[in-house]
């Protein structure tokens, strides 16, 4: 199976449900790694064949060679004038021969095989890291869009909180308001001899609340009263003296 493929068939799946980030991630993961299994066998397939041409090519080398040393011995044999011999010699060259057409048609082919594997392997390989960058890119870019969903609800939770707390806030504000504004007419009642001091007796409520009547102010009837105590009229000690 392809790679442009494998991601098409992992979209679809997904096409009707919605996309689970560690899922995908996870998908990718296994796609990329039976890719990379795959290019391995290739690259095994590719080394295998590139064996049997390197052992081919050692056989052709000493099958040459022997048949080089029967074509030498031939020749020898001929300069001696021993035909018998000659034609032995030439015999084995002919079987060599033969033998050796046989192998370097069978190298043709290994080196095309190899050739063929080889670029085949290339190309997955190619094709493997296109599907990396693009499988990273994806993740990151999922990955991005997760963290961004992420921030936006929590903005919106704080935001909801914010305006729950605000409220609260100027619920308290107007509660410590109407706690101000009671606690001042309180005073004012205080003031006015309408309510009694803490202390006070229903007396000194009245006497308070009368002296305020006549525009008496009390904190001037303590010195008033010492004046009275001191004679008639304020003149006891200086009539005395006259």
């Amino acid at each position: 199976m392809g790679i442009g493929r494998r991601i098409r068939d992992i979209w679809r799946s997904r096409s009707h449900q919605e996309l689970d980030g560690d899922a995908l991630r996870s998908s990718l993961d296994d796609t990329y790694r039976g890719q990379l299994a795959h290019l391995q066998r290739v690259r095994r397939g590719v080394a295998d064949v590139t064996t049997s041409r390197k052992r081919v090519e050692v056989r052709l080398r000493q099958l040459e060679q022997q048949s080089s040393t029967f074509e030498g011995q031939a020749r020898e044999a001929v300069a001696r004038g021993d035909d018998d011999a000659a034609r032995a010699a030439l015999g084995r060259k002919v079987g060599l021969e033969e033998a050796l057409a046989d192998l370097r048609e069978r190298h043709a082919a290994l080196q095309k095989e190899e050739a063929t594997i080889t670029d085949a392997a290339t190309r997955l390989e190619q094709n493997i890291e296109d599907f990396r960058l693009r499988k990273d890119t994806l993740t990151a870019r999922q990955s991005a869009a997760e963290a961004r969903s992420q921030l936006t609800s929590a903005d919106s939770g704080i935001t909801s909180s914010l305006s729950t707390v605000n409220q609260q806030m100027e619920a308290a504000e107007r509660h410590t308001r109407e706690l101000e504004a009671k606690a001042d007419a309180v005073d004012e009642l205080v003031a006015d001899g309408v309510v009694a001091r803490p202390g006070e007796d229903t007396a000194d409520l009245e006497a308070r609340r009368f002296d305020r009547e006549l525009g008496i102010d009390p904190s001037s009837t303590g010195t008033a009263s010492t004046d009275t105590e001191s004679g008639e009229d304020g003149r006891g000690p200086h009539q005395i003296q006259a």
